[in-house]
Protein backbone atom coordinates (compact mmCIF):
# COMPACT_ATOMS: atom_id res chain seq x y z
CA UNK A 1 0.00 0.00 0.00
CA UNK A 2 2.80 2.35 0.96
CA UNK A 3 4.56 1.58 -2.31
CA UNK A 4 1.40 2.36 -4.27
CA UNK A 5 1.06 5.74 -2.55
CA UNK A 6 4.67 6.58 -3.33
CA UNK A 7 4.09 5.54 -6.93
CA UNK A 8 1.02 7.78 -7.19
CA UNK A 9 2.93 10.72 -5.68
CA UNK A 10 5.83 10.21 -8.07
CA UNK A 11 3.47 10.02 -11.03
CA UNK A 12 1.72 13.21 -9.93
CA UNK A 13 5.05 14.96 -9.42
CA UNK A 14 6.26 13.83 -12.84
CA UNK A 15 3.07 15.09 -14.48
CA UNK A 16 3.40 18.45 -12.75
CA UNK A 17 7.06 18.69 -13.71
CA UNK A 18 6.41 17.80 -17.34
CA UNK A 19 3.53 20.26 -17.57
CA UNK A 20 5.69 23.04 -16.15
CA UNK A 21 8.57 22.05 -18.39
CA UNK A 22 6.41 22.07 -21.51
CA UNK A 23 5.06 25.47 -20.55
CA UNK A 24 8.57 26.78 -20.04
CA UNK A 25 9.77 25.62 -23.43
CA UNK A 26 6.56 26.41 -25.32
CA UNK A 27 7.26 30.14 -25.38
CA UNK A 28 4.89 33.07 -25.38
CA UNK A 29 3.63 32.59 -28.92
CA UNK A 30 2.34 29.09 -28.24
CA UNK A 31 0.95 30.09 -24.84
CA UNK A 32 -1.03 32.94 -26.45
CA UNK A 33 -2.47 30.60 -29.06
CA UNK A 34 -3.54 28.13 -26.37
CA UNK A 35 -5.30 30.70 -24.18
CA UNK A 36 -6.88 32.37 -27.23
CA UNK A 37 -6.09 35.98 -26.42
CA UNK A 38 -3.20 38.41 -26.29
CA UNK A 39 -2.53 40.20 -22.99
CA UNK A 40 -0.98 43.57 -23.76
CA UNK A 41 0.36 46.12 -21.29
CA UNK A 42 -0.64 49.64 -22.35
CA UNK A 43 -0.61 53.21 -21.05
CA UNK A 44 -3.71 55.26 -20.26
CA UNK A 45 -2.06 58.68 -19.79
CA UNK A 46 0.13 58.94 -22.87
CA UNK A 47 -2.08 60.30 -25.67
CA UNK A 48 -2.20 59.85 -28.59
CA UNK A 49 -0.36 56.54 -28.12
CA UNK A 50 -2.31 55.18 -25.16
CA UNK A 51 -5.30 56.70 -23.34
CA UNK A 52 -8.91 56.11 -22.33
CA UNK A 53 -11.79 57.44 -24.40
CA UNK A 54 -14.85 59.12 -22.89
CA UNK A 55 -16.40 55.65 -22.83
CA UNK A 56 -13.41 54.35 -20.81
CA UNK A 57 -12.13 52.35 -23.79
CA UNK A 58 -8.44 51.91 -24.56
CA UNK A 59 -7.39 53.95 -27.58
CA UNK A 60 -4.25 55.16 -29.33
CA UNK A 61 -1.44 54.12 -31.64
CA UNK A 62 -0.10 51.50 -29.22
CA UNK A 63 -3.57 50.07 -28.65
CA UNK A 64 -4.09 49.70 -32.39
CA UNK A 65 -0.74 47.93 -32.71
CA UNK A 66 -1.79 45.44 -30.04
CA UNK A 67 -5.05 44.84 -31.91
CA UNK A 68 -3.12 44.22 -35.13
CA UNK A 69 -0.94 41.62 -33.40
CA UNK A 70 -4.04 39.87 -32.07
CA UNK A 71 -5.73 39.92 -35.46
CA UNK A 72 -2.68 38.33 -37.05
CA UNK A 73 -2.82 35.62 -34.38
CA UNK A 74 -6.55 34.89 -34.26
CA UNK A 75 -8.18 36.63 -37.22
CA UNK A 76 -9.92 38.96 -34.77
CA UNK A 77 -8.97 41.47 -32.07
CA UNK A 78 -8.80 39.17 -29.06
CA UNK A 79 -6.86 41.46 -26.73
CA UNK A 80 -6.95 41.89 -22.98
CA UNK A 81 -5.49 45.26 -21.99
CA UNK A 82 -3.60 45.64 -18.73
CA UNK A 83 -2.87 49.17 -17.54
CA UNK A 84 0.82 49.61 -16.83
CA UNK A 85 3.22 52.42 -15.95
CA UNK A 86 6.95 53.05 -16.09
CA UNK A 87 7.57 51.47 -12.69
CA UNK A 88 5.72 48.15 -13.10
CA UNK A 89 5.72 47.34 -16.81
CA UNK A 90 8.96 45.33 -16.95
CA UNK A 91 8.11 43.46 -13.75
CA UNK A 92 4.67 42.53 -15.12
CA UNK A 93 6.25 41.29 -18.34
CA UNK A 94 8.95 39.23 -16.64
CA UNK A 95 6.40 37.65 -14.27
CA UNK A 96 4.25 36.50 -17.21
CA UNK A 97 1.23 38.65 -16.29
CA UNK A 98 1.38 40.33 -19.69
CA UNK A 99 2.60 38.96 -23.03
CA UNK A 100 3.98 42.17 -24.48
CA UNK A 101 4.59 45.81 -23.53
CA UNK A 102 2.97 48.12 -26.08
CA UNK A 103 3.46 51.40 -24.29
CA UNK A 104 5.67 53.91 -26.13
CA UNK A 105 8.74 52.46 -24.45
CA UNK A 106 12.04 53.93 -25.59
CA UNK A 107 14.74 51.47 -26.54
CA UNK A 108 17.66 51.94 -24.15
CA UNK A 109 20.70 49.89 -23.27
CA UNK A 110 19.54 49.66 -19.66
CA UNK A 111 16.18 48.15 -20.65
CA UNK A 112 17.79 45.75 -23.13
CA UNK A 113 19.63 44.16 -20.22
CA UNK A 114 16.31 43.12 -18.65
CA UNK A 115 14.08 42.39 -21.65
CA UNK A 116 14.20 42.10 -25.42
CA UNK A 117 12.81 44.88 -27.57
CA UNK A 118 11.30 44.73 -31.02
CA UNK A 119 12.49 46.57 -34.09
CA UNK A 120 11.70 50.30 -33.69
CA UNK A 121 8.19 51.39 -34.65
CA UNK A 122 8.41 55.11 -33.83
CA UNK A 123 10.99 57.80 -33.17
CA UNK A 124 10.33 60.48 -30.61
CA UNK A 125 12.38 63.45 -29.48
CA UNK A 126 11.77 65.50 -26.35
CA UNK A 127 9.92 68.81 -26.09
CA UNK A 128 9.32 71.30 -23.31
CA UNK A 129 5.83 72.39 -22.29
CA UNK A 130 5.61 75.76 -20.52
CA UNK A 131 2.98 78.37 -19.55
CA UNK A 132 1.89 80.58 -22.43
CA UNK A 133 3.89 83.64 -21.33
CA UNK A 134 7.05 81.78 -20.23
CA UNK A 135 10.39 83.12 -21.48
CA UNK A 136 11.79 79.60 -21.91
CA UNK A 137 12.64 78.86 -25.55
CA UNK A 138 15.21 76.02 -25.37
CA UNK A 139 16.37 73.33 -22.97
CA UNK A 140 19.40 75.40 -21.93
CA UNK A 141 16.96 77.87 -20.35
CA UNK A 142 15.91 75.21 -17.82
CA UNK A 143 19.10 75.67 -15.75
CA UNK A 144 18.22 76.36 -12.12
CA UNK A 145 14.48 75.95 -12.68
CA UNK A 146 11.97 73.44 -11.31
CA UNK A 147 11.14 70.94 -14.04
CA UNK A 148 8.47 68.22 -14.03
CA UNK A 149 9.61 64.83 -15.33
CA UNK A 150 8.54 61.21 -14.99
CA UNK A 151 11.12 59.39 -12.91
CA UNK A 152 13.51 57.22 -14.94
CA UNK A 153 11.87 58.23 -18.22
CA UNK A 154 14.14 59.18 -21.11
CA UNK A 155 13.02 62.78 -20.67
CA UNK A 156 14.10 62.70 -17.03
CA UNK A 157 17.48 61.18 -17.90
CA UNK A 158 17.98 63.61 -20.78
CA UNK A 159 17.44 66.70 -18.63
CA UNK A 160 19.67 65.19 -15.94
CA UNK A 161 22.46 64.92 -18.52
CA UNK A 162 21.91 68.10 -20.54
CA UNK A 163 20.88 70.46 -17.74
CA UNK A 164 22.30 69.04 -14.49
CA UNK A 165 21.52 72.26 -12.58
CA UNK A 166 17.78 71.97 -13.28
CA UNK A 167 15.75 70.86 -10.26
CA UNK A 168 13.81 67.84 -11.45
CA UNK A 169 10.56 67.13 -9.63
CA UNK A 170 9.53 63.53 -10.24
CA UNK A 171 5.92 62.56 -10.88
CA UNK A 172 4.29 59.15 -11.23
CA UNK A 173 2.04 60.08 -14.14
CA UNK A 174 1.91 62.54 -17.00
CA UNK A 175 -1.41 63.90 -15.77
CA UNK A 176 0.14 64.70 -12.37
CA UNK A 177 3.09 66.42 -14.03
CA UNK A 178 0.75 68.42 -16.25
CA UNK A 179 -1.29 69.54 -13.25
CA UNK A 180 1.87 70.66 -11.44
CA UNK A 181 2.73 72.84 -14.43
CA UNK A 182 -0.76 74.35 -14.57
CA UNK A 183 -0.67 75.00 -10.81
CA UNK A 184 2.67 76.80 -11.05
CA UNK A 185 4.56 74.27 -8.90
CA UNK A 186 7.04 73.76 -11.76
CA UNK A 187 8.14 76.02 -14.61
CA UNK A 188 8.26 73.39 -17.36
CA UNK A 189 7.36 69.79 -18.18
CA UNK A 190 9.68 67.68 -20.34
CA UNK A 191 8.39 64.58 -22.11
CA UNK A 192 8.21 62.89 -25.52
CA UNK A 193 7.20 65.12 -28.40
CA UNK A 194 4.02 63.25 -29.33
CA UNK A 195 2.56 63.70 -25.86
CA UNK A 196 3.71 67.31 -25.49
CA UNK A 197 2.23 68.24 -28.88
CA UNK A 198 -1.07 66.65 -27.89
CA UNK A 199 -1.13 68.43 -24.51
CA UNK A 200 -0.45 71.80 -26.13
CA UNK A 201 -3.43 71.31 -28.43
CA UNK A 202 -5.68 70.50 -25.47
CA UNK A 203 -4.43 73.31 -23.19
CA UNK A 204 -4.55 76.80 -24.74
CA UNK A 205 -2.85 78.27 -21.66
CA UNK A 206 0.31 76.28 -22.44
CA UNK A 207 2.79 76.28 -25.32
CA UNK A 208 5.78 74.33 -26.60
CA UNK A 209 9.10 76.05 -25.86
CA UNK A 210 10.88 75.68 -29.17
CA UNK A 211 9.63 73.38 -31.91
CA UNK A 212 12.85 71.43 -32.44
CA UNK A 213 12.74 68.15 -30.49
CA UNK A 214 16.00 67.10 -28.86
CA UNK A 215 17.63 63.75 -28.02
CA UNK A 216 15.59 61.45 -30.30
CA UNK A 217 14.91 57.89 -29.15
CA UNK A 218 13.13 54.96 -30.80
CA UNK A 219 10.13 53.10 -29.37
CA UNK A 220 9.99 49.30 -29.28
CA UNK A 221 7.62 46.60 -28.01
CA UNK A 222 8.81 44.76 -24.91
CA UNK A 223 9.29 40.97 -25.02
CA UNK A 224 10.63 38.59 -22.36
CA UNK A 225 14.31 37.70 -22.72
CA UNK A 226 15.31 34.87 -25.06
CA UNK A 227 11.76 34.36 -26.41
CA UNK A 228 12.99 34.36 -30.00
CA UNK A 229 9.91 32.86 -31.67
CA UNK A 230 7.61 35.51 -30.18
CA UNK A 231 10.08 38.31 -30.88
CA UNK A 232 10.46 37.21 -34.50
CA UNK A 233 6.68 37.12 -34.90
CA UNK A 234 6.25 40.62 -33.47
CA UNK A 235 9.05 41.98 -35.66
CA UNK A 236 7.55 40.38 -38.76
CA UNK A 237 4.20 42.09 -38.14
CA UNK A 238 5.80 45.50 -37.51
CA UNK A 239 7.77 45.10 -40.75
CA UNK A 240 4.68 43.98 -42.63
CA UNK A 241 2.51 46.96 -41.64
CA UNK A 242 5.26 49.38 -42.61
CA UNK A 243 5.65 47.79 -46.04
CA UNK A 244 1.90 47.64 -46.71
CA UNK A 245 1.31 51.26 -45.66
CA UNK A 246 -0.93 50.34 -42.75
CA UNK A 247 1.56 51.84 -40.30
CA UNK A 248 1.45 55.23 -42.01
CA UNK A 249 -2.34 55.16 -41.99
CA UNK A 250 -2.18 54.67 -38.23
CA UNK A 251 0.11 57.68 -37.89
CA UNK A 252 -2.31 59.75 -39.95
CA UNK A 253 -5.14 58.60 -37.70
CA UNK A 254 -3.47 59.50 -34.41
CA UNK A 255 -1.10 62.34 -35.29
CA UNK A 256 -2.84 63.98 -38.24
CA UNK A 257 -1.66 64.58 -41.76
CA UNK A 258 0.42 67.57 -40.72
CA UNK A 259 2.84 65.15 -39.09
CA UNK A 260 4.82 67.92 -37.42
CA UNK A 261 6.72 65.43 -35.28
CA UNK A 262 10.35 64.47 -35.19
CA UNK A 263 9.76 61.24 -37.10
CA UNK A 264 8.83 62.98 -40.32
CA UNK A 265 11.20 65.92 -40.04
CA UNK A 266 14.05 63.43 -39.65
CA UNK A 267 12.85 61.24 -42.48
CA UNK A 268 12.54 64.16 -44.89
CA UNK A 269 15.76 65.86 -43.78
CA UNK A 270 17.73 62.69 -44.43
CA UNK A 271 15.98 61.67 -47.63
CA UNK A 272 14.64 58.47 -46.06
CA UNK A 273 11.32 56.82 -46.76
CA UNK A 274 11.41 53.95 -44.30
CA UNK A 275 11.75 54.02 -40.54
CA UNK A 276 14.30 51.20 -40.51
CA UNK A 277 16.62 53.16 -42.81
CA UNK A 278 16.45 56.14 -40.47
CA UNK A 279 17.21 53.99 -37.43
CA UNK A 280 20.38 52.71 -39.11
CA UNK A 281 21.40 56.30 -39.83
CA UNK A 282 20.88 57.37 -36.21
CA UNK A 283 22.92 54.41 -34.96
CA UNK A 284 25.95 55.29 -37.13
Amino acid sequence: MKGERIGILLAAFSLLFLTSFRKAIAGTLQDIKVKGRLIAGVNIDFPPCGFLSEKEENQGLDVDLAKILAKELFGKENVEFVIINGKNRIALLKSGKIDVIVASMSITEKRKKEIDLSVPYFISGHLILVPLHSKITKYQDLAGLKIATIRDSTGDCTIGELVPTAERLWFRSNSDALQALKDGRVEAFVQDDGLITYLEQKNPDLRIAGLQPFRPTAYGLGIRKSDKEWLDFVNSILTKIEETGEYHRLLDKWFGRARGLLLYSLLEANGKKRLRDLIKLLEE
